[in-house]
């Protein structure tokens, strides 16, 4: 009988070890594939031409203001277009509202006023971030533009792995938020893990996609 137990248990051991593993090799995997991706799409994202970029963001541009509701929205989170990114700037010079832009605070994102270069130092890795010293309620910011290397149609994004816009969007699932990239980098669905976070649209240069759905 005491033999039996003894073996029982170590099957039991030996169950559990191997659920482990196997749970490590998953996240292992798609932490693996997120890599590659990111990889990969920042290569092509870094490739557009000018002049062809200059004309889908553009279009993005003109999708953005066919936003439901966006003609009644007072302030708006932009951010400063890095490594490829989409520019929306353009809404400094064209908009009477309220701008605000990210600056890294601890593990969390802060958004301050800012419409002029003399607005920003320079941040976190070396990315601009405003220089004001009142942050904005982010829950009375009307809409938050996201950055990404990629967005999928269920609203998930791949960054650049550190997590802020995740944590922001968990925190104030409330505060509307929309993600922007080309079509290119608008795929039909990305690995996910628990701690990703969906915004509520995607806009590209033909389309404003309203996310919805479970992965």
């Amino acid at each position: 009988m005491s033999f039996l137990i003894i073996r029982t248990v170590q099957v039991a051991l030996f169950a559990a070890y191997i659920g482990r593993t196997s749970l490590k090799s998953s996240i292992y995997n798609k932490m693996h594939c997120k890599s590659e991706i990111r990889k990969s799409m920042l290569a092509q994202r870094k490739a557009l031409a000018g002049e062809e970029r200059k004309e889908l963001e553009g279009l993005i541009r003109r999708n953005i203001l066919t936003i439901p509701g966006f003609e009644n929205m007072d302030t708006i989170a932009l951010y400063v277009p890095v490594h490829g990114e989409v520019d929306l700037l353009f809404m400094c010079r064209e908009t009477t509202r309220s701008l605000l832009f990210p600056r890294v605070e601890g593990d969390m994102l802060a958004f301050y006023p800012a419409r002029s270069k003399d607005d920003f130092i320079s941040g976190f890795k070396g990315i601009p971030e405003p220089s004001g010293k009142e942050p904005v309620m982010i829950r009375d910011i009307d809409m938050i533009l996201v950055p990404g290397i990629v967005f999928d149609e269920n609203g998930y994004r791949l960054g650049y792995g550190k997590g802020y816009y995740d944590r922001l969007i968990s925190r104030y699932p409330d505060v509307l938020t929309a993600g922007v990239c080309f079509d290119n980098f608008f795929i039909e669905r990305l690995p996910v893990d628990p701690w990703d976070s969906r915004v509520d649209l995607v806009v590209t240069q033909t389309r404003v996609f309203k996310t919805e759905g479970e992965v």
